[in-house]
This record gives C-alpha cells, sequence and structure tokens, in this order.
C-alpha cells in the first residue's frame, strides 16, 4: 500500500474534523477494497464508484481516502443506515461490499490512541463481511457531464441525467411528480430578498 494506515487515518479524520469509531472502520474498509481491487492507493483512482449506505462518518472516510467525492459522481448514498460500502469499478464491472459486522463497542471516555487501539485489536475477518456483489450502474450514474439535461414542464427547474419522470406525458421533477418532497415551498423569495437575509 501507498500509504499506511495510520496516514490515511490522519487524512480522514483531518477531512472529517475529529476521530471516531466511524474513521477507523471506513479507512480499513477502503484498504480492504484497495486489496481487492489490487490497488495500492484509491486516491488516485478514477474508475471507482463507492455506495455508501449511511450518513454518517464512514462517507467521509470513503470520500477522503478512496478518492469517492459525490461532486465527481463517485459517490452514492443509498440510505440503508448500515456501516457499509459497495465499490464498484467501472472498467472491470467488478465488486465488494464490505459491511461492519462487529457489535464491540469501546468503553466510554477512551483516548484517541486507546479507541484506534481497541479497532485495531479487531481482525478484519471478525469485523468485516466482504462479499463479492453485482452493482447495477445506470449509464446516467457514471461520472462525466450530464448525458441529458430537461426542463420540468410545471417549475421549470432543469433535471438532469436522467431523474425526470414522465406523468400523464408531462415531463416532471420528482418534486413535482410528488416521489420526492423532502422540502415544501412556504414562500418565494425575490433575489432582492434574498440579498437582504
Amino acid at each position: 500500500m501507498r500509504y499506511t494506515f495510520e496516514e490515511d487515518l490522519r487524512e480522514a479524520v483531518n477531512y472529517h474534523g475529529h476521530l471516531c469509531a466511524g474513521q477507523i472502520l471506513g479507512t480499513r474498509a477502503v484498504r480492504l477494497a484497495a486489496e481487492y481491487f489490487g490497488l495500492d492507493d484509491l486516491r488516485g483512482s478514477r474508475d471507482l464508484i463507492a455506495f455508501v449506505e449511511a450518513d454518517r462518518c464512514i462517507a467521509d472516510a470513503v470520500s477522503s481516502i478512496g478518492g469517492c467525492h459525490i461532486g465527481r459522481r463517485r459517490l452514492k448514498w443509498h440510505d440503508l443506515g448500515k456501516m457499509a460500502v459497495s465499490f464498484y469499478d467501472i472498467t472491470s464491472r467488478r465488486a465488494v461490499r464490505i459491511s461492519a459486522i462487529n457489535e464491540s463497542r469501546p468503553q466510554p471516555g477512551l483516548s484517541d490512541e486507546e479507541l484506534i487501539a481497541f479497532y485495531q485489536a479487531i481482525p478484519d475477518a471478525e469485523m468485516f463481511k466482504v462479499q463479492e456483489v453485482v452493482v447495477k450502474v445506470d449509464e446516467f450514474d457514471l461520472p462525466g457531464k450530464p448525458l441529458r439535461r430537461v426542463p420540468c414542464e410545471q417549475c421549470g427547474e432543469q433535471v438532469m441525467d436522467g431523474r425526470d419522470v414522465q406523468v400523464q406525458g408531462r415531463t416532471l421533477c420528482k418534486t413535482c411528480a410528488g416521489l420526492d418532497n423532502y422540502y415544501q415551498v412556504i414562500t418565494r423569495l425575490s433575489r432582492q430578498e434574498t440579498k437582504q437575509s
């Protein structure tokens, strides 16, 4: 491996802002993926997409040392609430899923060194389940420029990468179609009001 575990963990912690179990487990998971694909460093790889299953600390470790960033379309989030990540290699179409299975938890109040030692004492085979998997990756999910951009016929906003839906012959965004309503518009602010707030 190009970097030691300690160097990778330091990079993950710097990105995340503090040391925690998720940074340690995420760092170890990325290193297992590197071994699986025969790479000495995932940071420089342009062919991997990571699918994280929790919006927790593990995602930051995967992003920082796995080189899989959401803005580069190489980090995908599936809200399953699991400390798990699947890595998909675009070129070979091979994938591996790595999930934390060990239920051991450290005592509260450990120093950083003690926390690292606690998790490092658990072998990979006892900490993780590693599975070869098939990951379905649509052409619209691949890195690169948007393949398609269409306006929603109701709100007028641009919808990229096939995320639009057809409803009664109209092209709509998922929000206008009622499929993803994480927000509700209360009032529309003018540009002047937005600048003042």
